[in-house]
């Protein structure tokens, strides 16, 4: 009982320390020392500059050959978890009932989390939190770094399906309405040019190498890459700062989607991975487990609202509604989720 109440404790730290600095972004909000306008323009200087920067350093200094077959996992666990959201969605939109147009939303809510800009600051944390990573190869930095190469892996098949999938089921519209900027976002191009020198032994050393010829160009990248987690937080707090539209959707729809997202969701997770280690398709790494767990946990992606905002805006203030109690209660749910699966997986590792 002393270890789970020290588990839960480490976890509250880590999900503490993401939502104060989530505050902070919704405080600059509340009291007008940033408009909608320059959390906008912040939007997307970490869409177009931050996140690719920070996506292309680690996975170009951390990835090769090797270490890329041990994680194949990834990119399939994603498609899955991605069309059994699909199929779990549309049971809940059965089962609740709500106004037509609202069914594609509560559908998507379940099937797309939150991939990268909550699980990147999140397990970080826990990574500087939690004593049991102290040990790990290269120590907390090196399991910090692991981290985002391991997310950036499940984020190669994530942005790419929601952005036709996703996209296809909140418009109604056809595939043929698609573009390439949508179906390779910077963040995705910068998680390709980080394989691609990563995988290209001569072109990591001439980039990676503190002696290579092009090690400013990463060196630069990796500055820009510096701001990616403390903006990530600040407009996640700014997004959600004026609370839930009033009335977009009902109670009985809220409390399904938080249910089925945050708490069954997951719980099938921790099944899945334990299936995997069992018949040895997943390394007996806690990083690994916390990945695909927490992939599981999210809550809803942010652009599922852009998404709504830009191709039908009927279901713009329900989604905006879903989105904000989902993100309120998952500052619980993730604290449970990440106490849990350490303590139940601990002994794999």
């Amino acid at each position: 009982m002393h270890e789970i109440f020290r588990l839960l404790y480490s976890a509250s730290q880590a999900v503490g320390t993401i939502l104060l600095a989530a505050m902070a972004g919704a405080l600059i909000v509340r009291f007008k020392l940033v408009t909608k306008d320059s959390l906008n323009v912040l939007s997307k200087l970490l869409l177009y500059v931050m996140l690719p920067c920070l996506l292309f350093t680690k996975v170009s200094a951390s990835i090769n050959w090797e270490r890329l077959m041990e994680m194949w996992i990834f990119p399939v666990s994603c498609v899955l978890y991605i069309f059994l959201g699909l199929f779990i969605g549309r049971i809940v939109a059965r089962i609740c009932r709500p106004k037509p147009e609202m069914v594609p939303g509560i559908t998507t809510a379940v099937a797309f989390s939150n991939a990268g800009y909550l699980p990147i600051p999140l397990l970080i944390a826990v990574v500087y939190i939690f004593p049991l990573f102290n040990d790990a190869p290269g120590g907390v930095q090196g399991a910090a770094a692991d981290v985002i190469t391991l997310i950036s892996v499940f984020l190669i098949c994530f942005s790419p399906l929601m952005w036709t999938v996703g996209f296809s089921l909140i418009s109604g519209a056809g595939i043929k309405d698609l573009t390439l900027k949508k179906l390779l976002p910077p963040p995705v191009i910068g998680i390709f040019l980080g394989l691609l020198v990563g995988l290209i032994p001569p072109l990591k050393n001439q980039l990676c190498a503190p002696d290579g010829l092009f090690h400013a160009v990463y060196r630069a990248a990796a500055i820009m890459a510096e701001g990616t987690i403390p903006c990530a937080l600040l407009i996640l707090g700014g997004k959600l700062s004026h609370g839930p539209p009033k009335g977009a959707v009902n109670k009985r729809t809220v409390f399904a989607v938080i249910l089925t997202k945050l708490i069954i969701f997951p719980a099938l997770a921790m099944v899945y991975v334990a299936v995997l280690l069992k018949f040895n398709l997943l390394p007996a790494s806690m990083l690994f487990i916390l990945v695909l767990v927490v992939e599981a946990g999210s809550p809803p992606a942010n652009n599922l609202v852009v998404m709504a905002s830009l191709v039908n805006r009927k279901i713009e203030d329900g989604m905006a509604a879903i989105l904000f109690w989902s993100y309120l209660a998952s500052i619980l749910t993730l604290t449970i989720l990440v106490m849990l699966t350490i303590y139940l997986f601990k002994g794999y590792v």
